[in-house]
């Protein structure tokens, strides 16, 4: 047959498999974005890069818009590890006053 794009697209088993790979080799941090990657296959790529954009220092006005996105992540996309680290991100950009436009 052809090969299709399908084909040749990552699995979330896979990247799992490369999270347990990175646990059993002591690297919590890299297993830790697999499992993340693993929630963020089926999750449309328009929203990926909305969600993107609000991460970056200064696009969104306050958290407000991050804590939406978090709850879409956990809500429509069952992503709860992606959701808890926008949420982490929103509290962080809080403290450190990253929210305004500072360009």
């Amino acid at each position: 047959g052809e090969v299709a794009l399908e084909d040749l697209r990552i699995t979330p088993e896979a990247l799992r498999m490369q999270a347990e790979i990175a646990t059993s080799a002591n690297r919590p941090m890299l297993a830790a974005n697999f499992e993340r990657a693993a929630e963020l296959v089926d999750v449309p790529q328009d929203f990926i890069m909305h969600v993107y954009e609000l991460l970056r220092p200064g696009r969104a006005e306050d958290k407000q818009p991050l804590l939406e996105a978090a709850h879409k992540l956990r809500e429509t996309f069952k992503a709860p590890r992606m959701a808890a680290f926008v949420e982490e991100a929103a509290d962080v950009y809080e403290r450190r006053g990253l929210f305004t436009y500072r360009f």
